[in-house]
């Protein structure tokens, strides 16, 4: 049977901390101490704009401005890609791989285009505000169910957005990315940590 797989883009197959807290800073006129806080902040809290959130369309269009000022920025840097995960991704036998961001697809998109992974699906901000209508969205397209999935995130915010909507032995937290496996091994002690890149086909195949 096909696996489903569903990859956050930002500190999973983007390397992009260093450019982000840059973006952050030009946006915000911020220090690069203060925005590089500020991007672990976000990171590590559920997210305000998940579903069912409370913000007004005032407020949601501030955000939505906010992160094409981002992605405009983060399109123009260079930041590299986690490329020995990306390459265990490519070797993957499945049809069912999407992308997901919290980011814009202004530079989400441009750097999957230097990958074989061929995602379905590559849904950012602009398309979906939350990860779970992204994914519900996804899933309909695939013809399958929400249970069928595995996601991978690098992030408490993820975690604690989708831990009552994905199951926690397919939650799949990375180790190299924003939060780090310390932090991410605390809220996923029943599920699973992937240490390495290498350990993906391992997991799979259990």
């Amino acid at each position: 049977m096909e696996k489903h797989l569903i990859f956050d883009f930002d500190g999973v197959i983007g390397d992009t901390q260093d450019a982000s807290a840059k973006a952050t800073m030009e946006v915000d006129g911020s220090t690069y101490e203060g925005a590089w806080a500020e991007n672990l902040r976000y990171s590590s809290e559920k997210p305000d704009h998940s579903r069912g959130h409370t913000l007004s369309d005032e407020e949601m269009r501030a955000i939505y401005e906010w992160t094409t000022k981002f992605g405009t920025l983060m399109r123009d840097a260079h930041f590299p890609l986690f490329d020995e995960f990306v390459k265990e991704i490519e070797k993957i036998d499945t049809k069912y791989k999407a992308v997901v961001s919290s980011g814009s697809q202004l530079y989400v998109i441009p750097a999957l285009a230097e990958t074989n992974i061929n995602p379905t699906h590559i849904l950012a901000y602009e398309n979906h505000h939350s990860k779970e209508e992204k994914i519900e969205t996804i899933c309909k397209d695939w013809g399958c169910e929400v249970s069928d999935v595995y996601y991978f995130t690098d992030t408490l915010a993820d975690i604690y957005e989708l831990q009552n909507f994905i199951s926690p032995d397919k939650l799949i937290g990375v180790a190299w990315g924003y939060c780090g496996k310390e932090a991410l091994s605390k809220e996923l002690d029943e599920g699973y940590i992937l240490c390495t890149p290498c350990e993906l086909t391992a997991l799979l195949e259990g």
